[in-house]
């Protein structure tokens, strides 16, 4: 997938209907949950009806090669997962199968998907494969993407209060990840994929594995995604692993900070490597001001966010040894939200 995860035009239920916050109960954020609840298998008939026949409100761009996916929003009855008008609202992501791919397989990965629980992780509900198409139903996106509100025009600049939140909650996701698949997250750590609930936590949308849901083109590519993402050790030696996730997640700390797109040529005109360009800018508090998103105006605590540069500036050294872990990454995010001044 690539840089834009863009709601389309709304399509909101009557005026005397409003989507429900789904009830969820926290799972234990130290392990694998078991499947307590099973996914529930949709009929095709149920998804249609579900979705009005489909309808389309959000849509996944690939500016990198890798095509699209598309998401539908559908309404379902919180107890019987029915089709229903006034339920809670769901978003229904469609997949693109293998024609060489075993049904029964797909469905034994998608099981192992519904096992994996955590408050910041894309909460899976159900799926349906019939018809020759095949989806995925997880809870609702309230707010879309992270990236449709650093990047597009959401309207008011989010506030460094809910940047630093949305910030710890993928810090969150990421190091319990870490700590359960012990293995690095690849091309799902990127903007467009933190998705975000109605209170702005955020909710990491996570696949196990890209087999699980192709997207529309071949993702196979030199690079894995926007090249600005990728982890330095990937282009020398092609090797990744949890510490080139800790380098994706500081790319990804430095456009919710400033608002510019880490290959930004306006302030990096000699088009060097981030590590190079930024470092005048988080290392001087005078400079900083030059690179924070000016939407901000004034309304930002200084030293959290020179700290927060600091940060950035060790999650993406070239020395895989000198990156912390994504556990000390959050240690920090928490301790960078208690700065007031």
């Amino acid at each position: 997938m690539g840089n834009c995860l863009k709601p389309l035009k709304e399509q909101q239920p009557p005026p005397s209907i409003s989507p429900k916050p789904l009830n969820l109960i926290n799972p234990p954020t130290s392990e694998v949950e078991s499947e307590k609840e099973s996914l529930r298998e949709f009929s095709f008939a149920k998804m249609s009806k579900a979705t009005k026949k489909f309808k389309e409100y959000m849509c996944v761009e690939s500016n990198d090669g890798g095509g699209f996916r598309t998401i539908y929003q559908g309404y379902i009855n919180e107890t019987t997962f029915a089709p229903s008008r006034t339920g809670i609202a769901v978003s229904v992501m469609e997949c693109y199968q293998d024609d060489t791919r075993d049904i029964q397989d797909w469905k034994e990965e998608v099981k192992s998907l519904g096992s994996i629980s955590h408050p910041n992780l894309a909460k899976l509900l159900g799926y349906c494969c019939e018809e020759n198409r095949s989806f995925l139903v997880f809870e609702y996106f309230h707010k879309g993407s992270l990236e449709s509100h650093i990047f597009g025009k959401e309207g008011e600049a989010l506030p460094w209060e809910i940047r630093v939140k949305i910030a710890i909650g993928a810090a969150q996701s990421i190091a319990f990840l870490h700590s359960v698949k012990n293995t690095a997250l690849y091309r799902e750590l990127r903007m467009y994929n933190i998705l975000l609930d109605e209170h702005y936590n955020t909710k990491l949308f996570y696949l196990v594995s890209n087999k699980l849901c192709l997207i529309e083109e071949s993702i196979t590519t030199a690079f894995i995604g926007r090249t600005e993402y990728v982890a330095p050790e990937y282009v020398i030696s092609g090797h990744l692993g949890m510490k080139s996730d800790v380098y994706t997640f500081g790319v990804i700390l430095f456009e919710i900070l400033t608002g510019l797109k880490a290959s930004d040529g306006k302030k990096n005109e000699k088009l060097q490597s981030l590590h190079v360009w930024t470092k005048p800018f988080l290392s001087d508090q005078s400079k900083m001001r030059e690179i924070i998103d000016p939407r901000l105006g004034n309304d930002y605590p200084v030293n959290a966010a020179i700290q927060m540069g600091k940060l950035i500036k060790r999650c993406i050294k070239l020395d895989t040894g000198k990156r912390p872990t994504m556990q000390q990454v959050l240690d920090r995010l928490n301790e960078i939200a208690e700065i007031k001044d």
